[in-house]
């Protein structure tokens, strides 16, 4: 495929990088199960000297997703760093960059899983309905349970308010039990389109990247290559970072075939490539 090189095994090129940015949900996993092949090639990484970081859009710390990925296997020879969306709007708000809205006290609505707070539920805010809140927290969409526009419509009043909507969940997409579904991104792009103040935490924008890269020890980016499985996200974050990267075929890229993947596949000087699914 033009502007794409097909590789059948990570192998083939690891030698040429020293630190892996992996991606989680489509790439180690589908959610439910491990990829067959994916922690053998993180460990044979690992073992050849490089360092593989997590980087996942995942609302919730990275803390929690070890214990989720621990679940599927991984553990600490597989990979050395879980780095998360939810770190990072965890950070910018005890920073307090995030404004009046989410100070400890405020009124913040999480939108996301019913019952799950996320991690955020520690952080000194007090829950609220959407129409009432000061500041929203966008986690997660709520498919296939329940149809995303419907999240939309709750938010859209706020939205309106002029209430900041930090997204703690960039994607686009995400796999579930019953096939690709919008996902939290979807839902913010609907609502930035109708007005909404929106801020972005994780894959595309920098801030994860910046996270990532220190938490890899800051090496020169041509000797980082990403790894996922959503164009949208993982290559094109890449790409503003100055990092070359891999998509695999697993998770939302399963069936998709050649003309609608190199649609999807963002212009840049970085070198793309293709594989299966992640194995050594």
């Amino acid at each position: 495929m033009s502007g794409l090189q097909a590789i059948a095994h990570l192998s083939e090129i690891a030698p040429q990088y020293g630190v892996l940015l992996v991606d989680q949900f489509g790439t180690l996993h589908d959610g439910t199960t491990a990829y067959p092949h994916a922690a053998e090639a993180l460990q044979k990484f690992r073992e050849s000297g490089g360092k593989v970081i997590v980087l996942s859009n995942s609302a919730k710390t990275g803390a929690d997703n070890w214990l989720r990925l621990a679940k599927f296997g991984f553990d600490e020879t597989h990979i050395d760093h879980v780095v998360t969306s939810g770190d990072a709007a965890q950070a910018a708000i005890k920073a307090g960059t995030l404004g009046e809205g989410f100070r400890p006290g405020a009124k913040v609505h999480i939108s996301g899983k019913p019952g799950d707070d996320y991690g955020f539920g520690e952080m000194g805010f007090i829950a609220a309905w959407p129409d009432e809140a000061e500041g929203i927290i966008l986690a997660a969409s709520q498919e296939p349970g329940r149809n995303w526009r419907e999240q939309i419509r709750d938010l859209t009043k706020a939205a309106n308010r002029g209430v900041t909507i930090a997204v703690c969940n960039p994607d686009l997409e995400m796999l579930t039990p019953k096939g690709v579904r919008p996902s939290a991104g979807a839902i913010a792009r609907e609502l930035e389109n109708k007005g909404a103040v929106v801020r972005y935490f994780g894959k595309p924008h920098g801030n994860i990247y910046r996270t990532a890269l220190s938490a890899a020890g800051n090496p020169p980016p041509m000797t980082v290559l990403a790894i996922g499985d959503s164009p949208e996200h993982d290559l094109l974050g890449a790409a503003q970072a100055g990092i070359d990267g891999v998509i695999v075929r697993t998770g939302i890229m399963s069936g998709v075939d050649d003309a609608q993947l190199l649609s999807r596949i963002p212009k840049s000087n970085r070198r793309w490539f293709s594989l299966p699914e992640l194995s050594w």
